[in-house]
């Protein structure tokens, strides 16, 4: 039996488990991931981010122009009922308009606002968005991530796991092409992203890269639900650039839709 932190039932040693978890479930402004039992997490999320624990992901979409100032205590308050531990995140984009993919040991649900995509390493300044499009529904975009691995990971298996989920999107990006707004060339992500990497508690590996069994499934994983995010709101793609990609991911045909999301 591994060894697990006061609080977190271990999981016996022996071969890799399936990503588990319930089906995603919509509830209106909420789009929630029940994964059954308490998993260890690294997360950027607002609500219980940080090295921790997590039972249910909690994706909050709140109107565009968003203005509250405890986006925390405002989480807080949508996860009350939720089984616990909560990690929230918030998005104006549709949250209905998500992809929950699964590839091999990992599990991947995104949705994807790229209205404004950005380069990490910027080489212009950041377009402020005209007063016309203050509230109109294309604001800065927000790309959120739940990833969760069927396989226990310490803690630099679960940085490493982050870093490969965040690569893996960035390539999504450029193979939807979508440009970045303050640089020449595609998004690597928005300016307000968010991602967990969540794991069953346990003796784990420290290595989660694109070379490991673990980090190339989450690669895959997120990669696709990514691409299916996007398509999900309606980008476009140049004409028949990266399509097989995109059906290939459960999005749409090339061509069709140019209107983007938050």
């Amino acid at each position: 039996m591994s060894h697990a932190p006061d609080g977190i039932r271990p999981v016996p040693d022996g071969p890799p488990r399936l990503p588990g978890g319930r089906p995603s479930v919509l509830d209106g402004p909420r789009l929630v991931v029940d994964l059954g039992r308490v998993h260890r997490c690294l997360s950027s999320a607002v609500l219980g981010g940080g090295l921790g624990r997590m039972r249910t992901w909690l994706n909050l979409q709140v109107p565009p122009g968003y203005s509250r100032t405890d986006p925390r205590a405002h989480l807080a308050g949508d996860a009350e009922g939720l089984p616990g531990p909560v990690v929230g995140m918030m998005t104006a984009a549709p949250v209905a308009a998500y992809a929950d993919v699964r590839c091999g040991l990992c599990r991947a649900v995104a949705t994807a606002g790229v209205r404004h995509g950005m380069a990490a390493a910027a080489t212009r300044p950041r377009p402020v968005a005209a007063p016309e499009e203050a509230g109109d529904g294309t604001g800065p975009g927000t790309i959120n991530l739940l990833v969760v691995v069927g396989v226990p990971l310490a803690a630099p298996g679960l940085v490493n796991a982050l870093a490969t989920a965040v690569e893996a999107k960035a390539q999504a990006l450029a193979a939807a092409r979508i440009p970045a707004r303050n640089a020449d060339g595609f998004a690597t992500g928005t300016a307000t992203d968010a991602v967990c990497v969540a794991c069953p508690p346990g003796r784990g590996s420290m290595f989660a890269g694109p070379a490991t069994r673990v980090g190339g499934d989450t690669g895959r994983a997120v990669y696709e639900a990514v691409l299916a995010a996007v398509a999900a709101r309606g980008r476009s793609l140049a004409p028949g650039d990266r399509a097989e990609d995109l059906r290939a991911a459960g999005g749409m045909p090339s061509g069709t839709v140019p209107d983007l999301a938050l």
